[in-house]
């Protein structure tokens, strides 16, 4: 019946009501607002037993204008746990008006896993000061950390609770991120220490490797017949053997290493070091003659100088090891069997000179009786005299070269004239070969046309001799840097890189000796060549492969004009 005369009220009724409720808001409201900005001193709480009236003894204005300002939030509850007073900062908190939080209790924004022991922190507070932290629930749910202080506070109607509130979010959070750090690093630490451990480990084992090493190699190097070395990347000698020292007659303790040099014989002291420095510069191994000294009889020795650089993965130098072999015993046998074979070759060369004589007038004799088989055996006798002559002539250059006494006439000459005139003479000598020649433009040359031509004829007999299943020699020349390069190429049986440095050696035969009876020689022609050529100033090198012929080429100065 009562709800049936409720709906029977009239607009008017309706729209009066609402005009008293939004009267009582305003005051409540402007309430609030006086409490906080603190014109009023006292506040009026409906409780259980009816109403009571709070006030602050000794509040000013000041001081509450300070309270309102702080950072922190600021509570007074009552014994209830009521909320007496809220500034505006605990409002923020909870996100909450602050009419929804004065005259309400302070633990419905506590969590409820933390009640219990927020009761006991007030029920201590109101004993004595009390601090800790506290989680509270905001009215969106989510939870903040805070740092509390509980104090009493002495009003009119009796005792009060003060509550300083402080938000540890941003700490919190800082120290979830240090703790998350602090993890991570011990995490990397641990890392570190097993990589330090398990480093330490491998360093050890590669150290006591490494003096295993040092030893073995030390041994063996103090107990080889020859003078073993090494250096730094940019040359710096910084160990000799014990031979070294035993040899040169110095003591190990007082021997300076940049001091070396003064072992070898003063005449070749240039030499060695210019190569050696070309050798750093280039990074090309070191292959040297010079003389030693010999502290037994305080004589110089010869020796074979040999440098390797060791090079790391990416190719850069990162030590140099070298050795020094006496080779006084070998140089003595050489010079006595060039000796020899130039006593033997001057020798020979007068009866053969005599033998080529009375061939020559057999031959002449015997075409006057119209004899052809004689003819044939006679041209046969002539042909071997002349190559036993050709052997005989190279064995004499060697023999001069070696004791620097080859001698040039030196005369200004065309040189595509010099190269068709040994294609044309050399061209009589094959029938299976063709001779093809590929001339640039002219140039004249100052130099020994003989000794030039020698080195020509060489090149292509070689090239006749070591293509036995080709039919074509190609001789090409071009002009490169003021300087004319001549070039002989076959497609013969070539030459691996191995036996390539050892080509230019004396008595070297590219051959094995299951093959040396097939292309007959001594293995001279390409020495005395090279040594023609490097008197005239100039320059020989090759490029071949296995089974796919040699270019042999040369290269002189063209003449000044």
């Amino acid at each position: 019946m009562k709800q049936q005369m409720e709906l029977k009220k009239t607009y008017k009724e309706l729209e009066e009501e609402l005009a008293k409720i939004s009267l009582q808001l305003e005051e409540a409201t402007d309430s609030i607002e006086a409490i906080r900005s603190g014109q009023i001193d006292a506040l009026i709480v409906k409780g259980e037993n009816g109403s009571q009236i709070y006030t602050v003894k000794s509040a000013d204005q000041t001081y509450r204008m300070f309270i309102e300002k702080m950072n922190e939030g600021a509570l007074t509850l009552n014994i209830d746990g009521l909320i007496l007073y809220a500034n505006s900062r605990f409002a923020e908190m909870v996100a909450l008006p602050l009419s929804k939080v004065i005259g309400h209790p302070f633990l419905q924004f506590v969590p409820l896993e933390y009640k219990k022991v927020f009761t006991e922190s007030i029920h201590n507070g109101w004993q004595a000061h009390n601090k800790g932290e506290i989680i509270i629930t905001r009215s969106d749910g989510h939870c903040i950390p805070l740092l509390f202080s509980l104090s009493t506070l002495e009003l009119d109607e009796g005792m009060a609770l003060n509550m300083i509130l402080t938000d540890l979010s941003l700490q919190k959070e800082g120290e979830q991120r240090l703790k998350e750090t602090n993890e991570q690093l011990l995490k990397a630490n641990s890392y570190v220490e097993r990589m330090n451990d398990e480093l330490e480990l491998k360093v050890k084992e590669r150290t006591k490797d490494l003096l295993i090493s040092r030893e073995n190699f030390k041994f063996l190097a103090d107990n080889i017949p020859v003078i073993a070395w090494t250096a730094l990347p940019d040359g710096t000698i910084n160990y000799f053997n014990q031979r070294f020292y035993e040899y040169a007659g110095v003591d190990a303790s007082e021997f300076f290493m940049n001091d070396w040099m003064q072992v070898i014989h003063p005449e070749d002291r240039g030499k060695t070091i210019a190569q050696w420095q070309h050798a750093i510069k280039t990074g090309q191994p070191l292959d040297i003659e010079y003389r030693f000294k010999y502290a037994p009889d305080d004589s110089y020795h010869w020796h074979y100088g040999k440098g390797l650089p060791y090079k790391n993965e990416e190719g850069h130098i990162i030590a140099w090891f070298g050795t020094s072999t006496d080779i006084e015993l070998q140089k003595k046998e050489l010079e006595q069997k060039d000796e020899f074979i130039s006593m033997v070759s001057h020798e020979l060369k007068t009866p053969l000179t005599s033998l080529k004589g009375f061939t020559q007038l057999l031959m002449f004799t015997t075409k006057q009786d119209n004899n052809n088989q004689v003819d044939g055996y006679l041209e046969t006798m002539n042909n071997q005299i002349n190559k036993l002559t050709r052997l005989i002539a190279d064995l004499l250059d060697i023999t001069k070269s070696k004791a620097g006494e080859l001698q040039f006439d030196n005369e200004l000459f065309d040189f595509n004239e010099l190269v068709k005139e040994v294609a044309g003479e050399m061209q009589l000598t094959t029938i299976k070969h063709t001779i093809a020649i590929k001339l640039t433009t002219t140039v004249e040359i100052n130099g020994d046309r003989d000794r030039i031509g020698q080195v020509i004829t060489n090149l292509i007999s070689n090239a006749i001799k070591y293509s036995p299943a080709a039919d074509k020699i190609i001789i090409s020349t071009r002009i490169e840097n003021n300087k004319i390069i001549l070039c002989v190429q076959d497609f013969g049986i070539g030459i691996s890189r191995l036996q390539q440095p050892n080509l230019y050696s004396r008595f070297y035969r590219v051959l094995d000796t299951s093959e040396a009876h097939t292309f007959p020689g001594m293995g001279l022609g390409l020495y005395i060549s090279k040594n023609i050529i490097e008197k005239h100033m100039g320059k020989m090198w090759l490029e071949s492969e296995p089974g796919k012929g040699a270019k042999f080429y040369f290269a002189l100065m063209i003449a000044d004009n």
